[in-house]
């Protein structure tokens, strides 16, 4: 049975391997064979945590990225229009458009079945993952910007 379990990774660790697999994919295979090569030295000892588990901390993980995404977006809404902008209705289609474009970008970009593997814990599966989240917290990050930042009066 494959091994499960995968590496810990920083959020800045998470970036850097998001930015060499992007800039650099030699640098990102390199990286990935040693966590491969220190994965196969792990414990058969340790137990893996229990699927609920995964999939309990699975949606209270998301529904923390929603409402973060979701916070920020209404918080940069709010914060341009203290500062005395508002939006007109081009550049409130455009957000929106930008939004929609970065939610369908995510959605079609998910790698699936080509790159997965026994373990779904390799660099590859887990950047593919970070990616897709990325582009879906942008998103609705966009999206929610889009509707809090105020119009302007006519």
């Amino acid at each position: 049975m494959a091994d499960t379990r995968p590496t810990p990774i920083s959020l800045f660790q998470a970036v850097r391997l998001c930015l060499l697999l992007i800039f650099s994919p030699r640098r990102f295979i390199a990286e990935e064979n040693k966590d491969i090569a220190e994965r196969n030295n792990y414990s058969a000892k340790s137990e893996p945590p229990h699927r609920a588990l995964i999939v309990r901390q699975a949606l209270f993980s998301s529904l923390g990225l929603v409402l973060a995404s979701g916070a920020v977006g209404y918080a940069g809404g709010k914060l341009i229009y203290t500062l005395g902008r508002c939006a007109t209705t081009d550049t409130t289609f455009w957000l929106q458009a930008t939004g929609a474009c970065l939610l369908l970008w995510g959605t079609l970009f998910i790698r699936g079945w080509e790159i997965q593997t026994f373990s779904g814990v390799v660099f590859t599966e887990r950047v593919n993952r970070w990616l897709y989240r990325c582009l879906y917290c942008a998103g609705t990050a966009v999206v929610v910007y889009s509707l809090s930042f105020a119009t302007c009066a006519k």
